[in-house]
């Protein structure tokens, strides 16, 4: 029995911006994370000022229009895929700071919608996402297979031919 357990139950995973700005970005990362998700169908929740009165909303378009009409403290957009607990992802906007969570029991949908957001966002503020360089090739592996099929190719070569005749 080992001191730590090696398994994960979920992917879950938050990143924090500062000095926010630009709400449209924030609807460009939710689109392209419901599409590498994929979220399909995609659920869709946005509140508003959910601390003092909160209105909601069902879609990114009834989001877009109701802030260009009013003036809003907070935006919480929620994405899930049919089953929530599945893969979700929430974008939660206010007072100039972003909040990216993304949170669920199949790994590889949350952490691609997750992933797909946080390109787009980080990529705003021009800062690369970390990615891990190609490994270079390994000559011990290959020549071990090279030498391995030489031996075999000589053994065959040397193999009797009038043992099958027999």
């Amino acid at each position: 029995m080992s001191a730590y357990p090696l398994s994960m139950d979920c992917f879950e995973l938050s990143e924090r911006w500062c000095g926010w700005r630009d709400v449209d970005v924030i609807f460009i990362a939710a689109r392209v994370a419901i599409e590498a998700g994929p979220f399909d169908p995609p659920i869709c929740e946005v509140v508003f000022d959910e601390e003092f009165d909160p209105f909601t909303v069902d879609t990114l378009q009834q989001a877009r229009e109701h802030l260009r009409r009013n003036r809003v403290r907070s935006m919480d957009i929620i994405l899930s895929h049919i089953d929530e607990d599945e893969a979700r992802l929430t974008l939660r906007y206010s007072g100039q700071r972003l909040q990216l969570n993304g949170y669920g029991s199949n790994w590889e949908r949350a952490r691609a919608a997750y992933d797909a957001a946080q390109a787009e966002l980080a990529g705003h503020f021009g800062i690369t996402t970390f990615k891990l360089p190609n490994l270079p090739r390994d000559t011990v592996a290959e020549t071990r297979k090279r030498l391995v099929i030489e031996e075999l190719e000589a053994a065959l070569e040397n193999v009797d031919s009038s043992i099958e005749n027999r």
